[in-house]
């Protein structure tokens, strides 16, 4: 009989990759969650067989029915979503910045998927999507780094409360998305036609762990399921550095390679016009720069390191697959 993985928010990035594997596989059925299920990207999925359920993560209760019956969760939470909701400003506390708010609002629905599926009858794995803690791991030198901290702190909230859950749990730190490379990230064309790459100083020639979501965290999450539980994963394609990244995409699209621009944080907030992000995602290179993208943890592993299948996208792959011509028409002159 078909196993049942209940997916939390189907109709995002992480949860569609997940769901596009397991709903093609006879060894399993498929849930997913979502707010609204008459949307066109959540009834895509009624014909690929999948069943929707319409639960909101604020409120606890409407999770009870969604998890029934599960054998696995995967969950994962989305903390940019306040950014760019411009009622969320009126919700703000006094003194506290929307990153605060970001990262109470996260934990707390974070919180209250673990606090359901802690009771949820019959279930044998937790899957959650997560990042490392980068107060801690820095030693509080980067404590901004909001979108990092609320998903560790779910998965120590799992840990410290309910410690049946943590052992039936493996965490998959997300790399960064590669489709980041489609915002352009700062490239620039230098006065002598060569293309140059802003980048934050200090940050260009350590490996980054990078993902191809679509396409390969379903896989990842698969191999987890299939290895034993207490895993700590990076969730990684592969892991290239910035300078070794941008020279084979500039050589692939025929372009001459101009190497790296430094710029400061202050320079680099200008690229990300949403208040209070660019900050944050600006501290976060910088951590990950010093401190590695997982902070220096020793439990983290690589994909391959489950003795699993796990197919995974390469860089040169990547690159080959994707239309760049929004990328290349956006080059301009001027260095950042």
């Amino acid at each position: 009989m078909p196993k049942l993985i209940v997916i939390v928010g189907i109709t995002g990035v992480q949860g569609g990759s997940v769901a596009s594997l397991f709903a093609s596989s006879p060894e399993w059925t498929v849930r997913g969650i979502t707010r609204n299920t008459s949307s066109p990207s959540a009834q895509s999925w009624l014909s690929k067989g999948v069943s929707l359920v319409t639960a909101d993560l604020n409120e606890p209760s409407s999770l009870i029915a969604a998890f029934e019956g599960a054998y696995a969760i995967f969950s994962t939470t989305n903390f940019y979503e306040p950014f760019f909701n411009p009622g969320t400003q009126s919700l703000l506390k006094t003194g506290q910045s929307i990153n605060q708010y970001c990262y109470e609002q996260e934990l707390r629905q974070g919180k209250n998927i673990v606090d359901v599926a802690a009771k949820t009858k019959g279930l044998e794995r937790f899957v959650v999507s997560a990042l490392c803690d980068a107060t801690k791991w820095s030693g509080g030198k980067y404590v901004g780094v909001y979108h990092f901290d609320s998903k560790a702190h779910t998965v120590n909230y799992v840990k410290n409360v309910y410690p049946e859950l943590a052992a039936m749990m493996s965490v998959v730190q997300l790399g960064s998305y590669l489709s980041n490379w489609q915002g352009s990230l700062g490239m620039r064309k230098a006065e002598d036609g060569s293309i140059v790459l802003s980048v934050l100083k200090g940050t260009g020639t350590k490996p980054r762990p990078q993902i191809n979501v679509p396409k390969d965290l379903g896989c990842i999450v698969r191999a987890a399921l299939q290895a034993p539980p207490g895993k700590n994963i990076l969730g990684a394609s592969f892991c290239m550095s910035w300078a070794a990244q941008f020279k084979s995409w500039c050589e692939m699209n025929g372009l001459r390679y101009g190497g790296l621009y430094e710029i400061t944080l202050e320079q680099f907030e200008k690229f990300i016009p949403v208040p209070g992000l660019g900050r944050e995602i600006g501290e976060m290179m910088l951590f990950e720069g010093e401190f590695g993208y997982d902070g220096g943890d020793a439990s983290v592993i690589l994909p391959g390191d489950l003795s699993v299948d796990c197919p995974l996208t390469s860089w040169e792959e990547y690159v080959r697959e994707e239309n760049w011509s929004k990328v290349l028409g956006k080059l301009r002159w001027k260095l950042a």
